[in-house]
């Protein structure tokens, strides 16, 4: 379940950085998390994942992320 916050930075981000859903889900809970937990540890990051996946589950899905998406410099200064 998501809250205004989770919607309103999906919709932000989704305008801003050419993901596709599952990865702007996936960033989108993940600066949440960071937010929340105030850690940039995976492992606890990924108890903030939604959903009823593990979480050892929920922690490979947060590794392939960085593994395979790269976020470049450009996208964020034109925020």
């Amino acid at each position: 379940m998501f809250s205004a916050c989770h919607a309103a930075l999906m919709d932000t981000l989704g305008r801003q950085l050419a993901l596709s859903k599952s990865r702007l889900l996936t960033l989108t809970v993940l600066i949440m998390g960071l937010a929340q937990s105030r850690t940039v540890n995976l492992t606890h990051l990924a108890s903030h994942l939604p959903g009823q996946a593990s979480h050892a589950s929920a922690y490979r899905r947060l590794q392939r992320f960085f593994q395979f998406v790269r976020l470049d410099a450009a996208a964020w200064r034109s925020w």
